[in-house]
């Protein structure tokens, strides 16, 4: 269950000695919604949105109240790794438009879907909440495809994965900043890409200190294919 990978993931987080939380941005405890409130939501989803979700899709609804930030308590001024998450309610994301993606291009230039771009997960204040994962709303089954979009660099890109796998992978990435950036297509098309390729290198120089008894190769050898690539 994804609640138990979070969970995981905060204690694993809570135990580093090397980790220090930003208290005023730290919620730590799910939403405690009762099985009506679910079904209402649910419903209401399918109405307005005629976006159909299952039972298991409303466990990431009790996720709209955590928000984490954490930074690495290791590593020189400039260079010091920053993550955490804040969840979008699955209503608001699904059912409510915003102009905040107006100003965003797709990196792949064939479709524009930034009017369809409702955020599910963003990066804390103070870390950089410009960077978003987002639903590309449309009718059908839950969840619709998603986007990783760098909102303050005014691009996003569709990623070849779903919300589920996302949801995993933010948990076993602890949500570092820019972790997204591992699992996606990088081009040279990227506005400000230097400083993509700079959040992958800090990642990859400080991930194997912060928490040493993972395996971080993947992550050193998607950086290494990057770097080739973008000469």
């Amino acid at each position: 269950m994804i609640t138990e990978q979070y969970l995981q993931c905060l204690k694993e987080l809570e135990s580093n000695p090397n980790i220090e939380f930003v208290d005023f941005q730290t919620t730590k405890e799910l939403a405690n919604f009762s099985e009506e409130m679910l079904r209402f939501n649910q419903e209401d989803i399918l109405e307005m949105g005629e976006v159909k979700l299952s039972d298991d899709d409303m466990e990431y609804f009790k996720f709209a109240s955590i928000s984490i930030s954490w930074k690495s308590l290791l590593g020189k001024p400039g260079i010091i790794l920053k993550g955490g998450f804040v969840f979008n309610g699955i209503t608001d994301a699904m059912l409510f438009p915003i102009d905040y993606f107006d100003n965003a291009k797709n990196i792949n230039p064939n479709e524009d879907r930034s009017e369809k771009l409702r955020w599910f997960d963003r990066l804390p204040i103070g870390v950089d909440d410009s960077m978003r994962g987002c639903f590309i709303t449309e009718a059908g089954d839950f969840p619709p495809p998603i986007a990783f979009c760098n909102a303050g660099a005014d691009w996003y890109i569709k990623l070849e994965f779903d919300y589920y796998n996302y949801m995993e992978l933010l948990f076993q990435n602890y949500g570092f900043k820019g972790w997204q950036y591992f699992y996606m297509d990088i081009v040279k098309e990227i506005p400000n890409l230097d400083e993509v390729l700079d959040d992958m290198r800090v990642a990859v120089k400080t991930l194997p200190l912060l928490f040493p008894d993972k395996d971080w190769s993947y992550h050193q050898q998607r950086y290494d294919e990057v770097v080739e690539k973008m000469k």
